[in-house]
């Protein structure tokens, strides 16, 4: 495994750099089969680890920007979805009947703590949210959280349930939560930073949504601590296009010759042979 790092100046170019790089080839890249989660048999090309700074994160708008030109849709359809998925993915706990998790199931648990931690405390190494895994075997009912065996793999009584092993009804498999980590740093100028980790990332349709709603997320943090909002770290080790997504990815970035991943792994798998040999 080998790591790459990218410096963008906000979200929009951090999406666009990455994107670039990965068909470009201008990173350490691999070509996976999916034979569990979403988009069983499909391929994606995927970074082998990534590691994204952004400087000004909060530079409006936080959503690509897609030239009109171009002819292509914007993979986050506005900043009105972006303020939806923030108010009712990351802050509203409360599940819809299909629904087994959302990321406010740990956000919201946390975020209070996280600020509180944080205020008048620069430096401190214990603001974080962990995202997945073991959760509270209760889900959110109105105003209140109520006791409810949320998993078909908890007993009567236990009081956490491993929301890792979760089963989706739709595809009969396990569909752990991408988002991990969510980790906050306020420094000595009164800067609040944050940084992230995503186990699993699709990075035409994922990583900018989740992003401009994270965004939100540190800016609301950092305006309940009169801080500033400032830079955003993030990790992968699964940064990824899947492969129905390379052709308009491709037209995104203007690259003309036709890629495809069939004609990427016959040429990767020629390098191979003569390096080998």
């Amino acid at each position: 495994m080998n790591i790459d790092i990218v410096k963008a100046r906000d979200l929009s170019d951090a999406w666009y750099q990455l994107v670039y790089k990965l068909l470009r080839g201008d990173c350490n890249r691999v070509v996976y089969t999916i034979d569990s989660g979403s988009y069983v048999g499909s391929k994606r090309l995927e970074y082998q680890y990534i590691v994204v700074q952004i400087d000004h994160p909060g530079t409006r708008p936080l959503i690509p920007d897609i030239p009109e030109h171009i002819g292509i849709p914007n993979p986050v359809e506005s900043m009105q979805y972006v303020e939806d998925y923030f108010t009712n993915y990351l802050m509203n706990p409360e599940l819809e009947e299909n629904e087994t998790y959302r990321y406010s199931t740990w956000i919201v648990p946390g975020v209070e703590r996280v600020i509180e931690q944080l205020k008048g405390s620069a430096g401190n190494n214990q603001a974080v949210i962990s995202v997945g895994g073991w959760a509270p075997n209760v889900v959110w009912e109105g105003d209140m959280w109520t006791e409810k065996d949320i998993s078909p793999h908890v007993g009567d009584g236990e009081m956490c349930c491993d929301t890792d092993n979760f089963i989706d009804p739709g595809t009969g498999q396990r569909d752990p939560a991408c988002l991990r980590l969510i980790d906050f740093r306020l420094d000595q100028d009164n800067q609040l930073h944050m940084v992230l980790y995503f186990r699993s990332w699709d990075l035409w349709g994922g990583f900018p949504a989740n992003l401009a709603g994270l965004r939100l997320l540190q800016e609301y943090v950092a305006d309940s601590l009169g801080a500033e909002a400032a830079k955003m770290v993030c990790s992968s080790k699964g940064l990824h296009l899947y492969s129905h997504s390379i052709s308009v990815a491709c037209k995104r970035v203007n690259l003309h010759e036709e890629f495809t991943l069939e004609s990427w792994v016959e040429k990767f798998a020629d390098l191979q042979r003569l390096n080998d040999a």
